[in-house]
């Protein structure tokens, strides 16, 4: 829970998320973010630093664009096989807007959930593609 919380805490501190969601991915953070951004056309800008994808505007406003922002986080979780801890990622998938109210009208949280769902997915797609390719 203290884990959740200062995801919360961190990704709100970065843009005024008016929704969020999130999945665990078991692969390092880094390359988690790695695959996220090879892996994400609706992409439109990057920031390396913070692990940050934003996408294309969503919805325009006269308050402003409405887009979807997805962050990965380092988080630690033990193997099962051999009780060693291990780094997994957290995928954050949220939604930036100008105003709550436009926010929550353009996403809610069952296709934010989905939106990371589907990001999951891909990333584990190239997990696997490149196991394969390294055996």
């Amino acid at each position: 829970m203290k884990h959740l919380l200062l995801i919360f805490f961190t990704v709100f501190s970065v843009a005024p998320l008016c929704a969020q969601e999130s999945v665990t991915i078991k692969e390092p953070a880094e390359q988690c973010y790695q695959d996220l951004k090879s892996n994400f056309p609706e992409a439109i800008r990057w920031n390396d630093e913070q692990r940050t994808v934003s996408s294309r505007p969503l919805v325009t406003t006269l308050s402003g664009s409405v887009q979807m922002i997805a962050r990965i986080f380092t988080e630690f979780a033990q193997d099962k096989k051999t009780k060693e801890k291990v780094e997994i990622c957290r995928l954050v998938v949220g939604i930036d807007a100008p105003d709550h109210a436009v926010g929550w009208n353009a996403m809610n949280s069952s296709v934010l959930l989905r939106q990371a769902g589907l990001m999951k997915a891909r990333i584990e797609s190239v997990m696997k593609a490149r196991d394969k390719k390294g055996h």
